[in-house]
């Protein structure tokens, strides 16, 4: 699409021709920076990063969640005492020791 050659590819990421032979034809021994770079000659780079962000890694999400703990327990190891729910016209809950987590 680039109308780029494999020898005009070698160049610009500073690598040999066999070796862009060897990245087209998915040979695995190729290092990583040799596609990084030729992505980032081919103007794909970002492409690859915005695929790679946590939020489009949904199975990822999932297994961090599942990490996550199910409770919460005072430093004493005893359960803490559930915060009641304030509606309209109710008086401000007190303020949680763990707000933000």
């Amino acid at each position: 699409m680039r109308r780029l050659s494999q020898e005009d590819l070698a160049q610009r990421i500073g690598t040999s021709l066999s070796t862009v032979r060897r990245m087209e034809d998915g040979y695995p021994g190729t290092a990583l920076h040799t596609f990084l770079r030729a992505l980032h000659v081919l103007g794909r780079l970002d492409d690859l990063t915005q695929a790679l962000t946590l939020e489009n890694d949904a199975l990822g999400m999932e297994l961090v969640r599942e990490q996550l703990p199910q409770r919460v327990r005072t430093s004493a190891g005893r359960k803490r005492q559930a915060v009641p729910v304030v509606g309209k016209g109710d008086a401000p809950a007190p303020a949680d020791d763990l707000e933000g987590f």
